[in-house]
């Protein structure tokens, strides 16, 4: 199953209106319930929250995974078009998932057996809900990355358009440290690969993919500055 909790500008953005009423993929806050209460049926609920502002003409939509706050930021959306951002969702997740896997040098499985697992993966997403309701605690992770994003569209290269650019300029909020109501400091892009390499067949333990996003950090940070840098 897969939830997005929408802001009230992404319920605007992903509605019409039509002859004066209002048609939107996204269900009140209330109707939520039900459904979370039977969730248990299920063996494994997504939810992500969503928010969308505008550079210029452009508009910008960062989802966030509520629990591990990782984020995937979309240019150029059509409004209302829930289809489109759906195919755009779980393409570029299953794309950054594996470019993490590899960053880490992770055991990416062979293509027959990894389509399983993502033909699988793609199963365990329906039904798909919106609901209009949010997370103050996310939606200030979310400013974090708009903000980010607001500097290189004003003042940085421009606001990332491409995905090849969209994931380059995700590794930097999904590489910060965050915390939850004052738990344990965490990173988004390390706790997301812990929970999605098993359900893609990739073997690799919490410690290896730890150890693994630490060294490709480091090796990052030596790209970016230079050996004279580094500790």
């Amino acid at each position: 199953m897969l939830i997005f909790d929408c802001t009230q500008d992404a319920s605007d953005f992903f509605s019409r209106k039509v002859k004066g009423k209002i048609i939107t993929a996204v269900q009140p806050a209330a109707a939520a319930q039900s459904l979370e209460a039977d969730s248990a049926d299920h063996e494994r609920v997504d939810r992500w929250q969503l928010h969308v502002t505008k550079f210029g003409r452009l508009h910008a939509l960062v989802a966030m995974k509520v629990d591990t706050r990782y984020a995937m930021m979309f240019v150029g959306l059509k409004r209302n078009d829930v289809k489109g951002f759906l195919e755009q969702f779980t393409a570029r997740y299953l794309v950054e998932v594996l470019v993490m896997a590899g960053n880490v040098l992770g055991k990416i499985p062979p293509q027959v057996e990894l389509q399983r697992h993502v033909d699988l993966w793609e199963e365990s997403l329906q039904p798909v809900y919106f609901f209009k309701r949010g997370d103050r605690s996310v939606q200030a992770h979310i400013n974090d990355v708009l903000y980010m994003a607001a500097y290189d569209a004003y003042e940085g290269k421009g606001l990332p358009v491409e995905e090849p650019d969209l994931i380059a300029f995700g590794e930097v909020p999904n590489g910060m440290f965050r915390s939850i109501r004052g738990g344990d400091d965490f990173i988004p892009a390390e706790l997301e690969l812990k929970q999605a390499s098993p359900r893609f067949g990739m073997v690799m333990t919490e410690v290896e993919i730890a150890e693994g996003y630490k060294s490709w950090r480091s090796r990052r940070r030596e790209q970016d500055l230079g050996p004279e840098f580094e500790n």
